[in-house]
């Protein structure tokens, strides 16, 4: 009866390695997370269609770069996506077979022309230069060509568009640009064992939910109150719960309601997987009474 416990977290944020750690463990070295989060939607049609993942951005300028920024942050509504897109449909169908919609600001193409481009999530890429993050050709070259023609194409379009000059005179941030990634089919996504042997899966928030789902495992919002056997967490230690999720994991552990914990970190982009057991945490009190303590997450993670 094990707990494990995945730190999204890596000491190397400068790693110029195409693919988070975490998402590599998550769905394997291609990080094909566009049909799995189509299947979550019940939207995909086989499980060898292959899907891309296409999110309307802005690319800001920096002094010599140009730098992708959280998308989170432009709050694209339903008509603003329905009107950008019918100005770049022509694209659309010369890159995919089909197209999918469901959220205004994800939509998904299913394009086996690109099963073999290169590319990177928003979460790696956005906040930096975008150029070592562009789409890349891996077996099949001059695709990553291809796709910066049909971006440089949507750009032109939204330029001046209608709903950009509109978000603009509300001070708004043009949407200038889309992303592209997650691109494979369901048979590409090859999760870790861990992940696989775990009985329920826990984030604090929805991240983990449509590979639950892909996985027929329980989702986990909060593991408080809950039995941690057989139970993986995945957390950042920038969450504000990190702290309070090893304690309570600790508590576990001390009140051998299970039999360890294992601790799977990315120190410099490598994994790194230890077993927490009962006499590994410190001890304090007087000599002949010394019980377990439960240390600092931080702390347990240095060593």
């Amino acid at each position: 009866m094990t707990y494990t416990l995945v730190i999204t977290d890596t000491e190397e944020e400068a790693s110029l390695e195409r693919g988070l750690p975490y998402e590599k463990f998550l769905l394997g070295q291609k990080n094909a997370s566009a049909p799995v989060e189509l299947k979550a939607l019940g939207l995909l049609p086989s499980d060898i269609t292959c899907i891309a993942r296409i999110e309307p951005i802005h690319i800001h300028a920096a002094r010599d770069h140009l730098v992708l920024t959280n998308p989170s942050i432009l709050d694209i509504t339903p008509e603003e996506s329905d009107e950008l897109y019918d100005a770049v449909k022509d694209i659309f169908s010369e890159m995919a077979d089909k197209v999918h919609r469901p959220e205004a600001n994800r939509w998904f193409i299913e394009a086996p022309a690109l099963a073999s481009l290169s590319t990177v999530s928003i979460e790696q890429a956005q906040g930096r230069n975008i150029d070592h993050w562009m789409p890349s050709d891996t077996s099949t070259a001059g695709l990553a060509r291809q796709w910066r023609k049909w971006q440089n194409e949507i750009q032109m379009i939204w330029f001046n568009h209608p709903v950009n000059l509109e978000r603009q005179s509300r001070e708004l941030l043009a949407i200038n640009s889309v992303w592209v990634s997650g691109i494979g089919s369901i048979k590409d996504v090859e999760p870790h064992a861990a992940l696989l042997g775990a009985k329920k899966i826990h984030s604090v928030d929805n991240c983990l939910s449509v590979i639950a789902r892909h996985l027929n495992k329980d989702h986990m919002l909060d593991i408080h109150q809950s039995d941690l056997s057989d139970v993986l967490s995945l957390i950042s230690l920038k969450d504000q719960s990190a702290q309070a999720i090893w304690e309570y994991a600790c508590n576990h552990l001390i009140d051998k309601k299970i039999d360890g914990i294992q601790v799977i970190d990315f120190p410099e982009g490598q994994e790194r997987s230890r077993l927490i057991s009962l006499n590994q945490l410190p001890k304090s009190g007087f000599t002949f009474w010394k019980k377990p303590s439960v240390p600092s997450l931080a702390d347990m993670l240095s060593l």
